[in-house]
């Protein structure tokens, strides 16, 4: 066997040492697994929406069943993959076991950092950030120039980077290293290969951050661990990134079908209409989207098909192109040279034009930003127009004069994002490089940010909209 990244990249280790031990490489992995699925986190997917926000038929798909489902299309992919490296000695008989056991991990967590009503709770959450922070860091007198490379956390804010702020930072019941996960484990979960505020390149894996720069001391420690270069894609994020395009692709059709905002009909018309226009006279390469209507419903019929064939075409792409994937400079696995990538980018556009944009989830959509960006606006920056000395108090239990409302808000903070506030910022003032460049002040104010964000971002979309309404007097009882 020639030299085997994988006997590198897949050392169970923590970055703080796991107190069992005489554990496998294998079990250490099932170990993180049990972690994120038994999260809290983990479980509040089931009331945030992957399309649909407030949905009450539970038969179309929440962040949690979507998770589900990108984690099995995620380990059968992984699986192939091995096995085939496999056989060609590229990878150890344990490595073939190992990698679709850090892929279904890394597939289980890549939705845990979304907020509220999705990507339009990212982007009230950006539009706040952008139009609000530096007039509130004027008003707690905090040094604009000083502050404003770190805004970058919030101007660039996105649910992959706050979702390993979550296993690394927020569940901190037992210390401040949280879900203390396997790097491998929480590397191929590092979606984009950079942090906020750093350059993209003009680099797909560089396009959005992939770690705020709050977390960035923890992945470079990780990178140095297994001797991984900064900058490079995790090889086995590719595995995890298909198994998402795969899947979400035709579980927003299949949802659309299901609540009547399409028909069967509408769908195969307009994916051959749209297949003609990019792709001429080229052969659809699954016969179910050339027909005319489905035999049985869109799962049966054609998602089964597409599945298939999008996740053997994906396996053999990185067996071919192994040696690129393993350096981690690579584009995506599945792309639009591949015939199914170009199924994928038909189905895309016709949900964008046609699910997206469709009158129920654009309603939605609108009243989700409004209740993110109402919350952050209206109510909760007040805690950031306090002084350190001020909010420092509330921290510590003691009442301040003149400030009851502001303190009625910070009791209702989440009591983990208040202790991992607390231990980032033990960490933060004990880094005298970051004290010289910053100072202590600013240091605080970003970490209180974060605090505030921690808070929103977690909330589920039922109780985000009932928060709202309480703090606007529409509501009053639970």
């Amino acid at each position: 066997m020639t030299d085997n990244l994988f006997d590198k990249i897949l050392q169970p280790i923590r970055l703080r040492k796991s107190e069992i031990g005489g554990r496998v490489a294998l079990e250490e992995f099932f170990s993180d697994k049990s972690r994120i699925i038994y999260s809290s986190s983990f479980r509040r997917l089931q009331q945030k929406a992957q399309v649909f926000s407030l949905e009450l038929n539970s038969s179309v798909r929440s962040r949690l069943t979507h998770s589900l489902e990108v984690a099995d299309i995620g380990k059968i992919l992984a699986s192939k993959i091995a096995r085939e490296l496999y056989k060609k000695q590229k990878i150890s008989d344990e490595n073939a076991v190992e990698i679709p056991a850090v892929v279904e991990n890394a597939c289980l967590m890549h939705d845990i950092g979304n907020p509220p009503f999705g990507h339009f709770g990212e982007a009230a959450l950006i539009k706040w950030a952008k139009e609000r922070l530096p007039e509130y860091a004027q008003k707690a007198n905090i040094n604009s120039e000083k502050i404003k490379p770190l805004l970058a956390d919030f101007y660039e804010f996105d649910g992959n980077p706050q979702g390993i702020r979550i296993i690394s930072r927020l569940h901190c019941e037992k210390d401040e290293f949280a879900l203390n996960l396997t790097i491998p484990s929480l590397l191929a979960a590092v979606k984009y290969a950079r942090a906020s505020g750093e350059a993209s390149e003009g680099k797909k894996i560089k396009k959005k951050a992939g770690y705020f720069q709050t977390e960035a001391p923890l992945i470079e420690k990780a990178y140095g661990l297994i001797g991984w270069e900064k900058g490079r894609r995790y090889p086995l994020t590719y595995i995890m990134e298909a198994a998402d395009d795969i899947s979400y692709c035709l579980s927003d059709v299949s949802d659309a079908v299901k609540k009547k905002i399409i028909s069967p009909e509408e769908f195969l018309s307009s994916f051959q209409q749209i297949w003609q226009e990019r792709y001429g006279d080229e052969k659809i390469p699954v016969e179910g989207l050339t027909k005319k209507t489905f035999a049985d419903d869109f799962g049966a019929s054609v998602c089964i098909d597409i599945s298939h064939k999008a996740v053997e075409a994906a396996a053999e792409e990185f067996v071919s192109r192994y040696e690129e994937f393993c350096s981690g400079t690579a584009e995506e696995l599945i792309n639009k040279n591949m015939p199914i990538g170009r199924v994928l980018d038909v189905i895309k556009t016709f949900s964008v034009k046609y699910i997206y944009q469709s009158e129920e989830a654009e309603s939605i959509e609108l009243s989700g930003f409004s209740v993110i960006y109402g919350l952050l606006n209206k109510y909760f920056s007040r805690l950031l127009q306090l002084s350190q000395s001020e909010f420092l108090a509330f921290v510590e239990g003691k009442k301040v004069d003149g400030l009851a409302y502001e303190k009625h808000l910070f009791n209702r903070l989440s009591k983990r994002c208040v202790r991992s506030y607390q231990n980032q910022l033990k960490e933060w003032l004990n880094n005298q490089q970051a004290v010289e460049t910053y100072g202590a002040d600013v240091l605080e104010w970003w970490l209180r940010v974060h605090l505030i964000v921690d808070h929103i971002g977690g909330m589920t979309d039922n109780f985000a909209l009932f928060e709202y309404q309480m703090l606007e007097g529409i509501r009053i009882n639970n």
